[in-house]
């Protein structure tokens, strides 16, 4: 007797589809893998292939939706699983990747594939799911299917553990696995029909069985391959370019795929905006591609094989990671063709699309710190110790010995031995105040909610050894404060001498642009989660950082000099603590800023013009005003007067004309440390941070050609 593939125990969802197909009802079956699902090595394929198969034996009630893809696995799967699987609406989806998923990045599976199970079970119309657990020829390798069998169990699924099944009928001497294969990767004709019967046997047990119903379960793997972003086609787009044009190969069995990016060019790079906690480049394989390299932001260069020479006559495709444990966020990725053995050969190097992973919802983001409850009786380390080095414009905070956080960009540096460190933070105001706490230059999030006292403990513990600490208030003061009470070290720790002061110092005085709002969103302008708004990788910040500068942010979104969108304009905010009218005036800075850089106007136009008036008659002889503030508070400063970012310039011309007779005057007065410059980069909405790199990148050689010569 034959071994069968049936079990004790079902899922419920699928007993109940599999008797509605036995009483006569129509169902849809979706099959969801890579070449073997498509039917690959049965002629014809998608009519011979496994799914095709076993769609017949079901009978004439069950309507196929193959959405096998060659080549791909289960990281690429998340990405077209809505469109090609449950928009669909099926009654029962088999999932098959346990061959692909071998190749795939091992730190990527598991969660890639568990996310595929999660998402189809918590879909709008949620469908049965069953595992198909396929290995090659001699049932190895398994380490993708016995972790895709694990999460099956996990979440209470039916599975079907083909190599096992096959290797009982070897054993027996019933069947060869020879007769199922004509090469160790794909079934032939022969291995296809072997599948059907044993997802048939399986399917038809599921009736018999008892039925268990299963919650839900916590996550093995993360949950970051459940919230995913595809840039492909018409999305993906660099924000600069040289020597890449649209072109390439796409995947022939993708509906609706279109050319991504090639290039025969040496020098070929491009730069993306992207988003997610884990970045990836889709691209395929051949004998005559090259090879690119890629990186995220200022990471390690990553090599994404182009050029396969044992992929003789066909196309490969695959999931290379660039960057991951990123912030789950906006990033720069940046990929160049790569300077090896091929150099002068002519031969294209093309990637089809970016996917990412991580874009958690804000109630899901992870946090590398513990909230604890603020004891008395445990010494915090004061906020104004000497040992701690502050940067920017930071006042004194509502209790003793603390100091208030709000402009974005404030700053506190340190060095301190011990494996543990733990933050201490207050704030009466409503906002959640986002931080980098920057240790060792590896960045962790933190979120301080408004109306709050706690202590933030650093959850890993870290090496022995010193430490530098960089503490840096993401968002814009108008949003939240926040005051740093103290901070807490392991015991027998200690908080030594502050990092060397930097040699320059760049004071930025601006609204929305400056503060970085909306730097990070993925789509429309939204304010209602404000952590990707940062303002450390808004143009200013990221201009100081390049010129090794301390940076002073003082910039308030909405604003203007004679007009704003709230109560606030910047003559009245400028000089205090916070942007509040009712803030302490702030102390002179220390060190005095160096270059102290103006970038008003687009509200004093944006506002008015919103309901249909004129930017105010006297904005230049106002502008002026406040730029001889900006000279009393800081006389031996280099003045930069600084224009756009988003589109004012361009539709008010009384912008640039007020920017132009400040500088003439104040020269004409005899101020000659006084400058200009307008930004080529700007967006419409909010600029992302691409536009925010692209303008510092403009700011950066200016500030070094012109005003720091």
């Amino acid at each position: 007797m034959l071994p069968t593939a049936g079990q004790a125990a079902a899922d419920e969802r699928l007993q109940a589809v599999m008797r509605r197909l036995e009483a006569g009802n129509a169902i849809t079956l979706a099959t969801l893998g890579g070449s073997i699902t498509t039917g690959y090595a049965a002629q014809p394929p998608r009519e011979r292939g496994w799914a095709a198969l076993l769609a017949r034996s079901l009978g004439p009630k069950v309507k196929l939706v193959n959405a096998g893809l060659s080549g791909t696995d289960s990281a690429a799967a998340v990405q077209r699983l809505q469109a090609q699987v449950l928009d669909a609406q099926p009654d029962l989806v088999i999932v098959e990747f346990g061959v692909n998923d071998q190749w795939l990045d091992p730190a990527v599976r598991g969660s890639s594939y568990e996310a595929l199970l999660r998402r189809l079970l918590t879909a709008r119309k949620p469908p049965a799911v069953v595992v198909l657990g396929l290995t090659q020829q001699g049932n190895q390798p398994r380490d993708a299917t016995d972790l895709q069998l694990q999460l099956a169990a996990h979440y209470g699924l039916t599975a079907l553990d083909f190599g096992r099944w096959m290797q009982a009928r070897v054993d027996a001497g019933q069947d060869r696995w020879a007769t199922l294969y004509d090469e160790p990767v794909h079934p032939n004709a022969t291995g296809h029909q072997r599948i059907a019967l044993a997802l048939a046997e399986t399917l038809r047990g599921a009736s018999r069985a008892t039925a268990v119903a299963t919650p839900l379960p916590a996550p093995l793997h993360g949950r970051a391959h459940e919230f995913t972003r595809l840039l492909t086609g018409d999305t993906l787009k660099p924000y600069q370019s040289h020597g890449f044009a649209r072109g390439g190969e796409v995947h022939p069995e993708w509906p609706g795929q279109q050319p991504g990016w090639a290039t025969t060019a040496d020098d070929a790079e491009a730069r993306f905006l992207v988003f997610g906690a884990e970045v990836a480049v889709f691209h395929a394989e051949s004998e005559h591609y090259r090879n690119l390299e890629a990186r995220v932001d200022d990471g390690p260069w990553v090599t994404l094989r182009g050029h396969v020479p044992e992929r003789q006559g066909y196309l490969g495709w695959h999931y290379s990671v660039v960057g991951r444990e990123l912030e789950p966020t906006a990033h720069l990725l940046q990929l160049r063709v790569k300077r090896d053995s091929w150099a002068g050969s002519g031969r294209p190097a093309s990637f089809l699309a970016v996917m990412s992973a991580g874009l958690y919802p804000k109630e899901l983001r992870p946090s590398d710190f513990v909230r604890e409850p603020t004891r008395s009786d445990v010494a915090l380390i004061p906020a104004d110790d000497a040992r701690l080095r502050w940067v920017g414009r930071v006042g004194p905070g509502a209790l003793p010995a603390s100091k208030l956080m709000a402009w974005s960009g404030s700053e506190l540096r340190a060095r301190f031995t011990g494996r543990e460190l733990s933050l201490a933070f207050s704030s009466a105001h409503w906002g959640t105040s986002h931080f980098s706490v920057e240790i060792d230059g590896r960045v962790h999030p933190l979120a301080v909610p408004g109306q709050s006292s706690a202590v933030w403990r650093l959850r890993e513990p870290l090496a022995d050894g010193t430490h530098t600490l960089r503490l840096v208030k993401r968002t814009e003061g108008s949003m939240a404060e926040a005051s740093l009470l103290g901070l807490r070290l392991a015991d027998g720790a200690e908080l030594l001498a502050p990092p060397p002061a930097r040699p320059l110092t760049l004071a930025f005085f601006g609204d929305s642009i400056t503060a970085g709002a909306c730097n990070g969103d993925v789509a429309d302008d939204q304010y209602d989660d404000l952590y990707p708004h940062d303002g450390t990788r808004a143009y200013g910040a990221v201009t100081a950082q390049r010129l090794g500068a301390n940076y002073i942010g003082i910039a308030v979104s909405g604003i203007g000099i004679t007009a704003t969108w709230h109560d606030l304009l910047m003559p009245d905010v400028w000089d205090r603590v916070a942007p509040r009218k009712d803030a302490a005036m702030a102390p002179p800075e220390s060190p005095a800023p160096d270059i102290v850089l103006l970038n008003l106007g687009q509200n004093d136009h944006g506002f008015p013009a919103s309901k249909g008036l004129a930017i105010a008659t006297d904005f230049a002889p106002r502008y002026l005003a406040f730029v001889r503030q900006l000279r009393s508070r800081y006389p031996h400063a280099r003045l930069v007067l600084l224009l756009g970012g988003m589109s004012a310039p361009q539709e008010q011309p009384a912008l640039p004309r007020a920017v132009a007779q400040a500088v003439q005057t104040l020269r004409a007065q005899g101020d000659a440390r006084v400058w200009s410059y307008r930004f080529e980069a700007f967006a419409w909405a909010h600029p992302r941070i691409d536009v925010h790199a692209r303008m510092a990148d403009e700011l950066t050689r200016f500030l070094k050609e012109e005003v720091l010569k």
